[in-house]
This record gives structure tokens, sequence and C-alpha cells, in this order.
């Protein structure tokens, strides 16, 4: 039940009362909330519809090819590029199958291989880090990575100055 004025007191009185300092900070702090609740929702949405190169990447993949670009000159000497591919501890991967498995496991299997190795991705997704069980560490540049096609780069030293590239095509 309402309490109603005293007599000669109606100036005070309102149907429709006027919002005092409590309401504006409940207001004030409503329209915090909202805008925080917002912006998180929309973080939220943004980050779950990125492409994840870690589940992207899961699978079999077959090597399709290697090759190697020169920087600096236009013919390419094979026994120096072998060399520098030794001094680097770069293996080298022809016609081998990597299969990616979840929690970082990678099988490379060949006519001769079947080795299994860490894998992960580091960076911005970017490079992909192989690591064997001597403590050899590899990273590629992850120039490509489709729903069908995988393109790995990886950068030699200043001596000779090149990019050696694996393609890869995946196996369904």
């Amino acid at each position: 039940m309402s309490k109603c004025p005293k007599k000669g007191n109606w100036q005070s009185f309102s149907l429709t009362t006027s919002p005092n300092k409590k309401n504006k900070k409940m207001r004030i702090w409503i329209i915090y909330i909202g805008g925080f609740l917002f912006g998180l929702t929309g973080f939220i949405l943004l980050i779950s519809s990125t492409h994840n190169p870690e589940n992207a990447i899961l699978g079999e993949w077959k090597e399709s090819k290697w090759e190697y670009e020169k920087v600096n000159k236009p013919t390419q000497d094979s026994i120096e590029f072998k060399d520098v591919l030794a001094e680097q501890n770069l293996i080298i991967h022809k016609a081998e199958t990597w299969t990616f498995l979840p929690k970082g496991r990678l099988r490379l299997t060949g006519e001769k291989l079947d080795k299994t190795v860490s894998w992960r991705i580091k960076g911005r997704g970017h490079i992909l880090e192989l690591r064997y069980d001597n403590n050899i560490t590899e990273h590629y540049n992850l120039t490509e990575l489709g729903d069908t096609k995988m393109v790995l780069n990886f950068e030699l030293d200043m001596q000779v100055r090149g990019i050696a590239r694996l393609t890869f095509e995946k196996l369904q």
C-alpha cells in the first residue's frame, strides 16, 4: 500500500519519479556490464571462427615436390647444395608420407624409413617445428595450408642463399 502525501505536500509527489543518484549509478553499471558482455561475445565469436592450423594439418600428406631456388645465382650446384644441407642437419625428405597425429606426433614413412618425430606449430601459426630423437630440430615456414595442399619452405644459410620448398598433397 502506498502512502499518500500529506496535505499541502502535493508539489513533491509525482507519479513518475525522477531518477536519483542510486538509479543513475545502476544504469551506468548496466551499460558497462552490457558493453563488456557484448565485447566478450564478439571476441569469442572471432576466435572460434578463425582457422586453426594445428587442426588443419592433421592427417596424411604425400610429398609431391622438392624444389630448390637459388637466390643469388640462376644455376645450382648440387654438390654445394647437399653440403649445406648436411651442415645444417636438414634431413632430405624424398617421396615420403607425413602423417600428422594428434598430441604433436608425426609419422614419416617412405621406402626405407618409418620414423616418429614430434611436431608443433609456433609463432603466429606459420612455423612448423620438427624435433627428432637425437635433438635435431628443423624449422619450416608454413607458407600454404589448404584442404588438399601444403607448402613448406626452408630457408638456407647465407653461404648458399636459397630456399628449399616441399609441396605436399593430402591423401583422402
